[in-house]
């Protein structure tokens, strides 16, 4: 497919309206993650619906769009659901989407006689047998859309080993089994770098760099002495003069898109924002004017895969450590992922994130926690429950998740009533919300009496109590429709 060229943008994330407005002179290209408008329903029409007035907004920008998928990576060995392929193609309908990209990496696994979401973008087996999986899935999802199709290179927080195929090489048989293009992440190979992996150049050495057709930029912080590729803030110096070289290698490049995450936006100024978008259109105008003819440097050997773990051992033991469904593997072709300091990075980043989807959707549960036990209580019930459940994919299914637990399993709700009815009202709420179905619970104060104590992180005062009947509909249900899912 020709894929025309769109040049500099940013990834929309709500909360990003003033800055694509004030540097529209600047941006001309819109990159979405469409999960990230989704809200995943309970109803028997559709899994999925999008944000319409978002959609709206986009549509008014009247910009190149490309989507960017978040939920449902290419780089595993169990094939991505097909119920949001539906909501998918409304999107793609609605937006006319340039081309349409995924991770690299893997987020289910078989456990317990299901599959699991683990919360978290998995690095994949970098073997000849997970390059031609991840091949596979490529070519079988591109089939359901009729856009040209790009897979991110990926961060990986563990450590190489003997076994792998070089991250370089890992990529180009990926891209090259699969006929597709590459979405050229410069952060997460930086960052792979840093932490220990492949230096970026000579991985750019391994991969056929006419497959690139766009560029990721960001920013990151260190944490417990890695470098996380956070999307926190800006482009470091290192990250654009890293950048600046790599633009002049690629002959095909379309897209250069930096990528921030909106909880930063306030930390980080409207002018270090332009500046950073003026250095991408400055490095932009300097494509390609390095490229070579060189062919990528050739994959010698193939015959790692004998000392390899397998594809789906490898995928379900990661899996449950980073879960903490487990604390150590037993299959002796894993047992250095007990070893590795990078698992107990990506369980904490998971933690964070699941943490971050109970405060935001069971938010009346959780602060009311915080409020009357403390922290340390909070943190305790957050590790039990995530001891007895597996991660959401959406905060939504997160906080019913959550509040089915304190009704059924918390000793908290057992010895607070005024918690327990809360909880009820929360629970029935987040119902309403996935469902639309209107319901009635009875508990023993006025909701409204409390919302705005909770809100504003108080303990609430002077709560009318009695035998109330609480009406919940869809048009009542305050909830923020938070519906995150997790960004790597």
């Amino acid at each position: 497919m020709n894929i025309p060229e769109q040049g500099v943008g940013i990834i929309y994330f709500p909360g990003f309206e003033d800055t694509i407005e004030l540097n529209s002179d600047l941006i001309s290209t819109i990159e979405i993650e469409p999960q990230t408008l989704w809200t995943h329903n309970k109803t028997e029409l559709s899994s999925y619906s999008y944000d319409e007035d978002k959609v709206e907004y986009l549509q008014a920008l009247d910009i190149p769009i490309s989507f960017h998928g978040v939920g449902f990576p290419i780089g595993g060995s169990i094939s991505s659901d097909t119920e949001h392929i539906n909501c998918m193609q409304k999107m793609i309908d609605a937006l006319d989407p340039v081309w349409l990209s995924e991770h690299l990496s893997f987020n289910k696994i078989y456990a317990e006689d299901a599959v699991r979401n683990t919360n978290f973008l998995l690095p994949p087996l970098q073997t000849m047998e997970g390059a031609l999986n991840a091949a596979e899935k490529i070519k079988a999802y591109a089939s359901h859309f009729d856009l040209p199709f790009a897979f991110e290179t990926g961060t990986n927080y563990l450590q190489p080993q003997d076994f792998e195929l070089a991250d370089g090489h890992f990529i180009n048989e990926v891209a090259r089994n699969a006929d597709c293009n590459i979405l050229l992440d410069i952060h997460n190979l930086l960052s792979n770098q840093k932490n220990g992996r492949q230096n970026i150049f000579e991985a750019l050495s391994q991969i056929d760099l006419s497959r690139v057709i766009q560029i990721h930029l960001a920013g990151g912080f260190y944490f417990d002495g890695y470098y996380l590729d956070a999307h926190s803030d800006v482009s470091s110096a290192e990250v654009l003069e890293v950048f600046e070289k790599v633009v002049r290698m690629l002959p095909n490049l379309k897209a250069i898109t930096f990528e921030m995450l909106a909880d930063y936006l306030p930390a980080v100024s409207q002018d270090d924002l332009r500046k950073q978008f003026e250095i991408m259109n400055s490095v932009w105008a300097e494509r390609g004017k390095d490229a070579s003819d060189t062919a990528a440097a050739p994959l010698t050997d193939k015959s790692s895969d004998m000392d390899a773990p397998r594809l789906t051992d490898y995928e379900h033991e990661l899996g449950l450590l980073a879960i903490r469904k487990q604390k150590a593997t037993e299959v002796p072709s894993l047992d250095y992922l007990n070893h590795d300091k990078g698992v107990k990075i990506i369980q904490s980043l998971i933690d964070k994130f699941r943490k971050s989807q109970l405060v935001s959707f069971a938010k009346l549960s959780s602060r009311y926690i915080m409020l009357k036990y403390g922290e340390e209580a909070f943190e305790q019930v957050f590790s039990d429950y995530c001891i007895k459940n597996y991660p959401c994919l959406f905060a939504s299914d997160s906080g019913i998740l959550f509040s089915e637990y304190l009704l059924n399993d918390s000793d908290l709700v057992e010895n607070d009533t005024f918690f327990k009815d809360l909880v009820t009202y929360e629970y029935n709420s987040l119902l309403t919300y996935m469902d639309g179905v209107e319901r009635e619970v009875n508990i023993s104060f006025n909701p409204y009496d409390i919302i705005p104590s909770l809100e504003s992180r108080e303990l609430p005062k002077d709560v009318s109590t009695g035998n109330y009947v609480i009406h919940i509909t869809p048009e009542e249900d305050a909830k923020e429709k938070v519906n995150t899912v997790f960004h790597s």
